[in-house]
């Protein structure tokens, strides 16, 4: 089945957890669980696909992927946020929707904390900026010094998203007046990149690396600020702290959660399920070998960096000086 289809239907098959739970989790799932993912398929969606088969021995019913993507993922989160909190509706997804495009709007249809329970994060994000091959500059400093003297554009996976925040900061820090190029994800920034139109994008390390590696790409650098993940980058490449050593990257994560007052038996069933996916040592190997950082964590813990992060992107937002996209 391909996996570029609107919904995805992938089998579980049934099992238990080792860990004790209550019996009303123990009977959880009984029919199928929509995983609604708010962005188009091609990026966040490849780590559900990695721990389907887990999960699949897990929680013993269909999972049921839903690409519901638009408004720079707000679409997707919008409809999670309303659904009922019995476990069969839950939310896969980057950090923007749930914590950038709220500080970047005077009003959302949901809170990014009080709308949503939090399940665990899945990813640590790794994130580089990237150029066609035959863009002038080759690291970020002759980005820059090149913005400063030319017109240039560069594309992100959307208005709101962590990227645009990220690329007004760089404004900002830099003293450039790169032009935003907003797109709905990033598989549509991939055509007009390779074409020069626009030259330049912000895009996770997974994502961009075989394209890098089949010449139609190439790095400039990395926006990373996180120690964790440096090891997964190319010796040599040059960091956004090299150039703007004030300079703090926006929250970058793939994360799991449900709408508001999930019950907490049925959270720790699902943060169970994932987070003995994400620490099989065959999974492990291939996050690393797909240059994702997989992490799992406590709700509690996400709870914390949720509004950690979220604290930061309103920060951000206003120190960058950007208007409210409302």
């Amino acid at each position: 089945m391909s996996i570029f289809r609107r919904i995805m239907i992938v089998p579980f098959a049934a099992a238990c957890l080792s860990a004790p739970l209550s019996t009303f989790a123990q009977s959880y799932p009984t029919k199928p669980i929509r995983i609604v993912i708010p962005y188009p398929p091609g990026g966040v969606d490849i780590t559900v696909r990695l721990l389907l088969p887990i999960l699949d021995q897990e929680l013993g019913q269909p999972g049921i992927i839903d690409y519901r993507p638009g408004a720079s993922g707000l679409i997707g989160t919008e409809y999670v946020s309303n659904a009922d909190p019995d476990g069969y509706t839950i939310l896969w997804t980057a950090s923007n929707p749930w914590v950038v495009t709220p500080a970047m709007r005077k009003e959302t249809p949901y809170h990014p904390i009080k709308s949503f329970t939090p399940i665990t994060v899945v990813t640590e994000g790794v994130n580089v900026i990237v150029a066609s091959k035959d863009f002038p500059a080759n690291n970020l400093t002759e980005l820059f010094a090149y913005a400063r003297k030319n017109s240039l554009a560069w594309a992100t996976s959307g208005i709101g998203s962590s990227w645009h925040l990220d690329a007004e900061n760089m404004n900002r820090m830099a003293h450039t007046k790169i032009l935003h190029a907003p797109f709905k994800g990033f598989g549509p920034m991939f055509p007009a990149m390779f074409s020069g139109q626009p030259p330049v994008g912000l895009i996770t390390y997974s994502t961009s690396y075989k394209l890098v590696q089949s010449g139609k790409l190439k790095f400039l650098g990395s926006m990373s600020t996180k120690e964790k993940v440096r090891h997964l980058l190319p010796k040599g490449m040059q960091t956004i702290q090299e150039v703007l050593p004030e300079f703090e990257a926006s929250s970058s994560w793939v994360g799991v959660g449900g709408p508001a007052n999930l019950p907490r038996d049925i959270v720790m069933r699902l943060n169970a399920a994932i987070i003995k996916a994400i620490k099989l040592p065959l999974l492990q190997e291939r996050f690393a070998s797909d240059l994702i950082v997989a992490t799992g964590n406590t709700p509690e813990e996400f709870a914390k960096l949720i509004k950690d992060d979220y604290e930061l992107a309103v920060k951000s937002v206003r120190e960058s000086g950007i208007s409210s996209l409302d």
